[in-house]
């Protein structure tokens, strides 16, 4: 079901409220967040993440305010709709970029370290990962397939496709082996650490820059590191750990 409201970007609080109000009906906004089990405070918030997302409608009746969920039928006309708007972006954007490039290189400034937080923003940092040609990893197979299960994927796919080159150690399990079942290659090497040796983060080195990956109970979050030298040290780090288990 999480699924499915990804695409209104939600999380899992505000699609478990959305539930909610779907099941009581038009409802006054203290007896949904009573149901909800959230408090009355995020309740508005949240209210308001969901009325931007076309979602939830509120009226007055006898002078308390309610709230009530779209009709559930709606909902794919509403992903068609959101499509089209992307869409329609894509097209302006795609128009105007030789203009916003112009603009890029008048500005001197290049941002050292970037945060992302939130599944939808940790996707546009990978999608920076997949224009790498080359790249040293440590990841936890199994986190990635639960949180971000295309990009389990997507990445190998994309160093097939562009001729590039990756060595990655595994944490051990059950989708390490699938993993390097399916794109262990001459120039994607794969090994899998032995039993007991992990870590609490995902880390991608390539030559200039560095990108970590935290898993929270409830989030995800990435940072990308833009310093050269530090790439340097933790490749060495990676060969280090390499020569140990790489095999």
């Amino acid at each position: 079901m999480q699924d499915i409201f990804a695409q209104f970007h939600l999380d899992q609080k505000e699609t478990g409220a959305f539930l909610e109000l779907v099941k009581l009906g038009a409802s006054p906004v203290s007896v949904w967040a009573k149901h909800a089990g959230i408090n009355r405070s995020s309740m508005y918030v949240i209210m308001d993440r969901l009325m931007s997302a076309g979602l939830v409608t509120i009226f007055a009746h006898r002078g308390i305010m309610h709230a009530q969920a779209v009709a559930v039928s709606t909902l794919p006309s509403l992903l068609e709709a959101k499509q089209k708007d992307i869409e329609e972006a894509k097209r302006t954007v795609s128009a105007k970029l030789p203009e916003l490039l112009a603009l890029e290189k008048t500005n001197a400034i290049v941002p050292k370290i970037q945060f992302f937080e939130g599944k939808h923003r940790v996707e546009a940092m990978y999608e920076e990962v997949l224009k790498e040609r080359s790249f040293t990893a440590f990841f936890h197979p199994g986190r990635v397939k639960a949180t971000m299960p295309e990009y389990f994927h997507k990445i190998p796919q994309a160093i097939k496709a562009n001729g590039g080159r990756a060595k990655e150690l595994l944490v051990r399990c059950r989708e390490a082996l699938e993993y390097k079942r399916l794109y262990a290659s001459t120039r994607h090497a794969i090994s899998i650490l032995p039993e007991g040796v992990t870590f609490s983060s995902d880390t991608i080195i390539t030559k200039q820059k560095i990108y970590l990956v935290g898993y929270g109970k409830d989030t995800i979050v990435g940072t990308e590191i833009w310093n050269s030298e530090l790439s340097q040290t933790q490749s060495v780090l990676f060969d280090l750990l390499w020569d140990t288990y790489g095999r």
